[in-house]
């Protein structure tokens, strides 16, 4: 047992070892690749289109991105991933799951981080978002950098008329839904404005690799069925591919772990 552990500790120093002769050779600091470790395990995000200092560690991230990708798939069960459009890097959880390790909807149940009314009104959010960013991609109503603007009155009656879910009954709760929308850069959005009747959102277009094409397609699917717009045994005979994509289509998952950062005790 303590030579399997000695060789795991050992192991893992080689590994962090290369990784940082390998940044050196890039010219990155140390302490930039931290910070974007730190970033992504406790955001999810990297976005370079936020500017400023996410511009600049956004480039570093591109340089460094198989170092990234190595270093934290193996410390923690997540998997990186980089779009080009928007460009901006998410770190979501992997589906391998080691012994021990709890899975992240029932570590945020058992942990209560959030109320269930939240939760609930959260994959129908992602949702209404997505579907509201495509209405007014069709008709043009983009800015320069790809956001979209909508009323949050807008919103909740998109999500009441097409889901029938609102969103929370409690101000508490629509900031805590909010909140978490905006921390994984599916909106940008204040939160103290929240009980104007005015309050605006800006769906980002990073909503579009959180959300993709067939959660639309199985969400506007399931809708139909539901209200009897559509012979769900026919659509299954004649169109298999709309029971696949009903089956296969997942949100990605915005909960994890909580870790500490990279370089913190």
């Amino acid at each position: 047992m303590y030579l399997k552990a000695t060789i795991s500790v050992s192991c893992s120093g080689l590994e962090m070892q290369d990784i940082d002769v390998r940044l050196r050779a890039k010219a990155i600091r140390q302490d930039d690749f931290r910070v974007i470790c730190a970033i992504l395990l406790t955001k999810g995000l990297l976005s370079r289109a936020d500017g400023g200092e996410a511009l600049r560690l956004y480039d570093v991230a591109a340089r460094c991105e198989e170092e990234l990708s190595e270093y934290l798939t193996y410390a923690f069960p997540v998997v990186l991933t980089n779009a080009s459009r928007p460009p901006h890097f998410r770190l979501v959880p992997s589906r391998h799951r080691d012994y021990g390790l709890t899975d992240p909807e029932d570590d945020l149940e058992s942990r209560r981080e959030i109320r269930q009314s939240v939760f609930q009104a959260l994959a129908v959010a992602l949702l209404a978002l997505r579907m509201l960013y495509d209405e007014q991609l069709l008709e043009k109503k983009i800015d320069s950098a790809g956001r979209i603007t909508v009323k949050l009155t807008d919103l909740a009656l998109f999500m009441n008329t097409t889901f029938g879910v609102g969103l929370p009954s409690t101000k508490m709760d629509q900031r805590a839904l909010f909140m978490k929308l905006k921390k994984h850069g599916a909106v940008d959005v204040r939160i103290d404005a929240l009980n104007d009747e005015d309050a605006v959102v800006v769906i980002r277009p990073e909503i579009l690799t959180l959300v993709l094409d067939q959660n639309v397609r199985a969400a506007e699917n399931s809708f139909k069925y539901a209200h009897g717009i559509e012979d769900p045994v026919a659509d299954a005979t004649e169109h298999p591919e709309i029971t696949a994509s009903v089956q296969s289509a997942q949100i990605i998952a915005l909960e994890r772990p909580e870790r500490t950062p990279p370089g913190r005790s």
